[in-house]
């Protein structure tokens, strides 16, 4: 019986290096910059409709809508399995909203409460 040789699987092996230039870490400054975004978070800054504080907005993959939740913009349920979209207050992360895509786009016409 002879023996093969095995070659290695996609996920292994060396990793590439950073661009030159390009910091070792996204997020070097601990993710928390001024501007539009949280330095090197992906998710934007936005003023929360309900509150007036700031605020990520997150979108939620189908896949990853696991639960029910209640869309602060139309008082209906976001089902598993529906694309969403979260925003998390940076004062109170535990706060955090989830809102239909279409309810969150429609946010600034929809009447003051």
């Amino acid at each position: 019986m002879t023996s093969r040789r095995r070659r290695p699987s996609a996920g292994r092996g060396r990793r590439a290096s950073p661009a030159r230039g390009a910091p070792a870490r996204p997020d070097e400054d601990g993710g928390r910059s001024p501007g539009g975004y949280l330095g090197a978070s992906r998710w934007p800054l936005v003023t929360d409709p309900l509150t007036g504080t700031l605020a990520e907005e997150r979108a939620i993959q189908p896949y990853q809508a696991l639960k029910f939740y209640r869309c602060p913009g139309c008082n209906q349920q976001v089902a598993p399995g529906i694309g969403h979209v979260v925003v998390v207050p940076l004062s109170e992360p535990g706060e955090r909203r989830h809102w239909h895509r279409a309810c969150w786009s429609r946010r600034d016409r929809r009447p003051g409460r």
